[in-house]
């Protein structure tokens, strides 16, 4: 049976005194990879494309492979954003046709949201039409930067322009085959001590003014030095591949592999870890092989307000504590499926401080961060449905362990990955604790024998926002 393997990226800064074979080699790329774009957006073949870069622009092969590769990822990629938007446009369409069929505006208000509406569903006409023909459209340098040429402030459109092309040749990409020598042919990383070296092999038209090969000496990574070595010194190699790319302080270079993934050493007969992910914080409880509680703990992810690199470490530091102890005690974590897409598409209708938390928060990024460390570990990591568990969570189990109503949730959901089912209590009505103190009475509807669990669960869960949102009313409510 094959082993499932992972990519993995590692990266670091190298200094040059002279870059200058690196910023060429970049604008080479930059140039064959637009132009690659209008051919292959005409539907020209791919073989002849091959022959035609290497006989006139002077790429190599793989060369030329790389250019193709890193374009369809991008391709791919701006065809994924393509379908995100005609799910965006779809929503912000029904949600202005209800007002404008309200007839509850104002004559100016009720103008405007039908010109809004007159605009989305041309744009949504036209990408659905794109998306049906396989177009997509690339801007190269990014849109954000294309559009600063119209709102000159503190440069002139000169500058405007070197940063623009600077941000549009700023990078190539050299791919690797697992048959090749070193991993890659193009490009070869040797140790040199406690340091690495890079040989990295030129285009065609590039030979007579830099020579054949590029050294780059001193290259040390900070993360992942020992991964990078135990790869360099397996007596079968895997495809390496590498991305240049040039920012502000200089280059920076990428380093991709595929990992094996490590003996999984955790086992659901022992208990799990169920995580309940939020804006704000990670509720992670750890429940023994009968599904009871055994310890909880809240750690807070605080991201308003922070960078990216910030909000990556602080996810980072969650994620590697919950991780750790998953794997201390051999036992699976398990997480919801969620999607907080729609959510976001939705800030408008939803209330200032949760809006903020939600546009800082990044579920995907901290899903895919369980997953990596996960694999490095050996730790399983379960998906379960998110349905219903804060609800059952609160119904069951909030008052009796003295939980909050996101550990409450995590205890579901660790449940529910060991292969539990919740039942509804018995009877005709139970009490749920608030978070504020009080309680509420929630009614249960009649058990009927044709009715299932799913059925029963989703009527209640209509009184329970019910008497939720009462709740909230009456303490909003001025009138004693």
């Amino acid at each position: 049976m094959k082993k499932e393997s992972k990519t993995f990226t590692y990266q670091t800064r190298f200094k040059m005194e002279e870059d200058l074979a690196l910023t060429e080699y970049g604008e080479l790329f930059g140039k064959l990879e637009r132009k690659l774009f209008a051919h292959l957006s005409a539907k020209k073949n791919v073989n002849d494309l091959k022959k035609l870069y290497i006989a006139k622009y002077g790429a190599t092969a793989r060369q030329f492979n790389s250019l193709r590769f890193s374009l369809k990822g991008k391709m791919a990629s701006a065809q994924q954003c393509q379908k995100l938007t005609i799910d965006q446009l779809k929503e912000k369409n029904s949600r202005l046709e209800k007002k404008v069929k309200g007839n509850k505006l104002a004559p100016h208000l009720l103008f405007q949201k039908k010109r809004s509406l007159a605009r989305i569903k041309a744009r949504l006409k036209t990408l659905e039409e794109n998306l049906q023909n396989g177009k997509v459209s690339i801007c190269f340098g990014s849109v954000k930067l294309f559009r600063q040429q119209f709102h000159l402030e503190d440069k002139t459109h000169l500058q405007w322009k070197s940063e623009w092309t600077q941000a549009r040749n700023n990078q190539f990409y050299v791919i690797g085959s697992k048959d090749e020598t070193a991993g890659n042919q193009s490009c070869a990383l040797f140790k040199e001590g406690s340091s690495f070296s890079i040989r990295l092999r030129l285009p065609h038209s590039l030979e007579k003014k830099f020579g054949k090969y590029l050294i780059i000496n001193d290259v040390n990574f900070a993360y992942g030095k020992e991964e990078i070595a135990k790869e360099l010194d397996a007596p079968i190699r895997k495809a390496m591949n590498y991305r240049f790319l040039k920012d502000k302080k200089g280059w920076r270079i990428f380093l991709s592999f595929a990992h094996e993934c490590k003996e999984v050493t955790t086992k659901k007969e022992l208990g799990a870890v169920g995580i309940d992910i939020n804006p704000g914080c990670i509720a992670a409880i750890e429940i023994d092989r009968y599904g009871n509680k055994i310890a909880a703990k809240t750690i807070k992810t605080n991201l308003y307000g922070k960078s990216k690199d910030q909000s990556k470490a602080i996810l980072g530091d969650a994620v590697k504590e919950v991780v750790e102890l998953a794997r201390k005690k051999q036992v699976p974590i398990v997480l919801e499926e969620l999607n907080f897409d729609k959510k976001k598409q939705n800030l408008k209708d939803t209330h200032p401080r949760h809006a903020r938390m939600l546009s800082s928060f990044s579920y995907r990024k901290t899903i895919e961060s369980f997953e990596s460390k996960g694999f490095r570990q050996g730790v399983e990591i379960i998906k379960v449905s998110p349905a219903y568990t804060s609800m059952l969570g609160c119904i069951k189990y909030k008052k009796r362990y003295g939980l909050s109503t996101h550990i409450a949730a995590a205890l579901c959901i660790g449940r529910r990955g060991m292969g539990y089912l919740e039942k509804l209590p018995l009877g005709k009505s139970i009490q749920v604790l608030t978070n504020e103190g009080p309680y509420l009475q929630l009614s249960l509807p009649a058990r009927k024998e044709n009715v299932d669990q799913c059925g029963m669960l989703k009527e209640v869960f209509k009184s329970y926002k019910a008497v939720h949102v009462a709740h909230t009313r009456a303490k909003k409510s001025k009138d004693p």
